[in-house]
């Protein structure tokens, strides 16, 4: 298993994506030894060749991503797989042929280059077959027993259920109450109580144990604990075990103290300085490549419902500081006739033609930019919500008010990994992602974020 941030990410995936590289850079190269040895003309070295094997491979892997094909839950056919391989390959045509195009003294030779792609197409396929057949066959599992809480146990569970190839299996846990029963919602079973920890360990080969006990007045079984970990035996707290599976710290039977005395709540000025730098130069660059794009927005919203141009929010910020915010106009000048505010929602009804398109091209969030330059935004953060909103959420939902110990930005944790929130449970969920950024905030975790946000939007998927 390997982590990003804290987050578990299946070493399967690592591996898988690393093997399937280098796949397409031996396809490229026996290629070159083919069309060598028959005697074809092949107008660049055994050097140039791996280069360019290097850059197809970039293209062919990015677009694998793009398709879902390193997240090993989604199942697919075997002709789902060639299609997904072949339109892989499609985008390798296009990118080979833009720089083919831009940089001809660079370009691939067309023999060679078609010969690649058949070589790649073919082992790919293979590969993810025997793969597939390793992983359900003989993919090894962790057994994994729960000690404490019914309710945090039935979480876990259900975390671990949608992620079966990250190599978990729960065996059962343990009731921190006198007698043995088995909650109705849990597949997994209740093995007994604290006197029985030690033989269900050794009986059921137990690897790791997650401690879930929040009610301590029954006892804690210390001896046990003790004895099992200098065994060899890991132990985990559950809120950090949760919240690596699933990327969110959860808030419901969470104590103070988790926040209180966890070090990743708190950043060093060098690291708030040097974040400040990157965004302002990052979202300059971004405000003069899309200027043009801007321009044909600002022209199309105009000339398809009239109106302003721009919609302008007041938004909640760092240190709960109201600040206006600036987004193209995606809505009926009147969407709010009533003068009461309306949480956004999917499929929204106030939204114009040209609004919808725009909405779902994310394009809506280009003038952002500008709040990112001025401080207001990063970025990468906490999406900011409307004070009335805040208000509302600050009384309704605990830990709340941590979120706005950092600056929102223009896309966020919360938002590549949930979708729109339009109600008070979904905004509670959207914090334990939030919280869960604001803990291992990071220049690898904004990539990782950046990443997923170029996907969302390019494949129209998400709440950005």
């Amino acid at each position: 298993m390997t982590t990003l941030d804290n987050r578990f990410f299946p070493v399967r995936s690592v591996v898988c994506f690393l093997i399937e590289g280098g796949i397409v850079i031996v396809s490229v190269i026996l290629s070159y030894m083919i069309l060598k040895e028959v005697g074809g003309s092949v107008s660049i070295g055994f050097g140039d060749a791996i280069l360019r094997g290097i850059a197809i491979a970039i293209i062919c892997q990015g677009s694998m991503y793009l398709l879902d094909l390193y997240d090993l839950e989604i199942h697919l056919t075997s002709g789902q797989l060639v299609f997904s391989i072949l339109y892989s390959t499609g985008f390798v045509c296009v990118g080979i042929g833009i720089i083919g195009y831009l940089f001809p003294e660079i370009g691939i030779p067309g023999n060679f280059y078609l010969l690649a792609l058949f070589f790649t197409v073919i082992l790919l396929f293979l590969w993810r077959t025997v793969f597939d057949l390793y992983l359900t066959r003989f993919g090894r599992m962790q057994n994994l027993l729960i000690i404490g809480s019914e309710n945090i146990t039935a979480e876990i569970e259900k975390e671990i259920t949608a992620r079966e190839k990250l190599g978990f299996r729960l065996v059962g846990y343990i009731n921190s109450g006198p007698g043995v029963g088995t909650a109705s919602s849990l597949k997994s079973p209740c093995l007994g109580n604290y006197d029985d920890i030690v033989r269900v360990v050794q009986d059921r080969d137990v690897e790791k144990i997650i401690v879930a006990i929040t009610e301590r007045r029954g006892g804690y079984p210390v001896e046990s604990l003790l004895a099992l970990r200098t065994s060899g035996v890991r132990i985990l707290e559950w809120p950090g075990f949760l919240e690596s599976l699933s990327g969110r710290i959860p808030i419901d039977n969470l104590s103070p103290s988790y926040f209180i005395y966890n070090d990743g709540f708190r950043k060093s000025r060098s690291i708030l300085w040097s974040r400040r730098c990157f965004n302002a130069l990052f979202a300059a660059v971004l405000l003069v490549l899309f200027l043009p794009v801007m321009v044909l927005v600002a022209v199309a919203i105009r000339l398809d419902s009239g109106g302003p141009v721009f919609y302008t929010q007041y938004r909640v910020g760092q240190g709960e500081r109201r600040f206006k915010i600036h987004k193209f106009r995606s809505m009926r000048v009147d969407a709010e006739k009533e003068g009461k505010p309306q949480w956004a929602v999917k499929n929204d009804p106030r939204m114009t033609r040209v609004g919808r398109f725009i909405r779902s091209a994310r394009l809506d969030e280009l003038p952002q930019l500008i709040n990112v330059l001025r401080g207001d935004l990063d970025i990468v953060g906490p999406r900011p919500e409307r004070p009335e909103f805040v208000e509302e959420l600050n009384k309704r939902i605990p830990y709340y008010t941590l979120r706005h110990t950092v600056k929102p930005g223009v896309t966020g944790w919360a938002q590549v990994m949930f979708h729109y929130s339009g109600t008070i449970e979904e905004s509670k969920k959207k914090l334990q992602y939030d919280l869960f950024y604001i803990k291992n905030m990071s220049v690898k975790l904004d990539l990782y974020i950046l990443f997923r946000t170029v996907k969302i939007v390019l494949l129209g998927r998400g709440a950005i």
